[in-house]
């Protein structure tokens, strides 16, 4: 009797649970939908720029999606200029070491802490000889197949989701998360998330 009356209980709070979102995030206000169907498995991409100081800034929000949906949450680099390409290619190369998180706040830094620009494979090389990655290992992965196969997608996607500004977050290639629309949220990173995980099931 009590296993059943706790499974009542649960349908009953299902329902609430998702009136609640449904009343939290509104259509049009924190997010806006941009395609009739979304994608076969649930995601959440991060279009962002290591040149984009607001991307800079919501590395906090990338870091918590991440650590939220370990299994669903990706970054993108927009490739709309060449040396935004080369951050791109930077970016994967990082990953093949598995180095993306240190070596991409090294990129930050750099741009917009010390400053400088990243603006040929010697200034990429150069971060990562920092972070114990030799010149040789360096030049193989920056011309590795499946660098310029993961940029190329960047690229795509970067198309497909006419992304006009950084940092944009699409959730299963269905939904854009409007982020002014949290601008007056106590706990702005949190909502973020949860605003995420709602779309994802939505």
């Amino acid at each position: 009797m009590k296993t059943l009356l706790i499974g009542f209980l649960a349908l009953l709070v299902m329902p609430m649970s998702a009136q609640a979102n449904e009343e939290k995030f509104k259509e049009g206000v924190h997010y806006k939908v941009i395609a009739e169907e979304g994608t076969k498995r649930p995601e959440v991409r991060e279009f962002f720029s290591y040149y984009c100081i607001h991307c800079y800034r919501f590395e906090i929000v990338a870091a918590a999606m991440k650590e939220a949906y370990p299994t669903t949450f990706e970054k993108s680099h927009i490739v709309s200029h060449p040396t935004l390409r080369l951050m791109a290619r930077g970016m994967v190369a990082a990953k093949l070491f598995k180095k993306e998180e240190p070596i991409g706040k090294a990129f930050y830094e750099r741009i917009h802490d010390q400053k400088k620009q990243i603006n040929s494979e010697e200034d990429l090389k150069a971060i990562f000889h920092v972070h114990g990655i030799e010149a040789e290992k360096f030049e193989k992965a920056m011309n590795h197949p499946l660098v310029e196969k993961q940029v190329n997608e960047m690229e795509r996607n970067m198309i497909k989701y006419n992304i006009k500004a950084t940092p944009t977050f699409i959730v299963n290639g269905k939904y854009e998360i409007i982020t002014s629309g949290f601008n007056g949220s106590k706990d702005v990173v949190g909502d973020l998330v949860e605003a995420a995980g709602y779309l994802m099931k939505k």
